[in-house]
């Protein structure tokens, strides 16, 4: 029996800068904490929950399945499967799919989607030392952070670094560095009319971190924003490569979050009287490839790819989310997808708010269902690329109170 798939709630941490206010905690910790919040709110019980799924990117070897971790520090009973999975910065609203595909199809009831990064706590490895490759001479330290960039490249032929990609899009698409900045102005600009506007409240729950001299503090407002930014001062700043055109200000930051997701069937609503704020339109959901070198495009593919199978068309929906990587990605999908600039990341997107990857993917997808309700609008799809050439989309249609 085929039931419909509903998005109860959402909720998700500050988003912290790269070395900043989360980067003492691991990703289940403070991913356990913005759970359990979520849980809390809506009168769940961790005993109710029958499943976890978790998506992340950039895995610390200590916080292993941190899907399960989360459900051990939430207290879930250990009868509750859970794994994580890594489709690059698709990983998070992946997860967020295949519990909706779950709790559809009645395999469960009331499940939770996680999407989980701490990209400051990334390790540096040493290769071969494991087998002997050191006993004369030195080795060189790995840093993961920049293995992970290459989003598997190096395997299956030229190695190209985000940047290189991103580069690439500025050349095939003829997006100047001008577009770029003033993108990355309206990001920062929207995301912070939405934080001094309470449009984000709903969404994060503080988190305590301690601090280097034993105390602690409460996070609760994201950090990545640049309240002084502006196109002039977008312009002085050098390129990453040399003649190049991406900017540490016209690109998503290096970024810490969490985020979670409470999604039910009709079943689950009822058994543990829940209202929620969205359904998942299905069919509606997407998942697709493309060129690596192009990997924009591929969030494009998925948003028509989702359209397509619910039979609707990019007019059917009030709002977009489309993650933004760089801004030069932004700028060349709305251009292909002809995505109205007055629907699309309406309170800001990454560049603005930051990109943890694997917690972009639900957070934009809570964010959307958040900003239909506050703007008492219907539809909305969010979409997210990934490095490899790979993208994710999801449909939603607002149930009213």
């Amino acid at each position: 029996m085929v039931s419909q798939a509903y998005l109860v709630d959402g909720t998700r941490s500050p988003i912290g800068g790269y070395g900043g206010s989360l980067q003492p905690l691991l990703t289940a910790q403070f991913g356990a904490t913005v759970t359990s919040a979520l849980l809390q709110r809506n009168g769940v019980e961790p005993k109710d929950i029958e499943h976890i799924s978790a998506g992340l990117t950039m895995p610390d070897p200590i916080d292993a399945n941190p899907a399960r971790a989360v459900g051990k520090l939430i207290g879930a009973p250990d009868e509750v499967p859970s794994f994580s999975i890594n489709m690059q910065c698709c990983s998070g609203m992946q997860a967020m799919i295949l519990a909706a595909q779950q709790v559809a199809l009645e395999q469960f009831d009331c499940v939770l989607a996680l999407g989980l990064e701490s990209m400051s706590n990334v390790p540096h490895i040493i290769r071969g030392a494991r087998w002997g490759d050191m006993r004369i001479g030195g080795a060189e330290l790995a840093d993961m952070f920049i293995e992970l960039s290459y989003a598997g490249s190096k395997v299956w032929g030229e190695p190209m670094v985000m940047v290189d990609v991103a580069e690439h899009h500025a050349k095939v698409d003829g997006v100047s560095r001008e577009e770029m900045d003033a993108y990355a102005v309206i990001s920062h600009t929207r995301a912070l009319e939405a934080i001094d506007g309470g449009r984000l409240d709903d969404e994060i729950v503080p988190i305590e971190v301690p601090g280097r001299r034993g105390e602690s503090k409460l996070f609760d407002t994201d950090e990545h924003p640049r309240r002084d930014i502006s196109v002039e001062k977008l312009a002085k700043l050098a390129p990453v490569q040399p003649g190049g055109v991406i900017t540490a200000g016209n690109a998503a930051g290096m970024n810490d979050g969490a985020a979670a997701a409470l999604i039910c069937n009709e079943r689950g609503l009822k058994k543990l009287g829940l209202e929620p704020l969205a359904r998942f339109i299905m069919p509606g959901t997407a998942q697709v490839a493309c060129d690596p070198s192009l990997m924009g495009y591929s969030c494009v593919d998925a948003l028509n790819a989702a359209l397509k199978s619910a039979e609707m068309r990019t007019d059917d929906l009030d709002l977009i989310e489309c993650n933004e990587g760089f801004a030069v990605q932004l700028v060349a999908c709305q251009r292909a997808g002809k995505w109205d600039s007055e629907r699309l990341n309406v309170d800001g997107g990454s560049i603005g708010l930051g990109h943890p990857p694997g917690m972009s993917g639900v957070r934009i997808t809570v964010h959307l269902a958040n900003a239909l309700k506050q703007r008492d609008l219907k539809r909305g799809g969010a979409t997210i690329p990934a490095g490899s050439g790979l993208g994710t989309a999801v449909l939603l249609e607002r149930v009213a109170a």
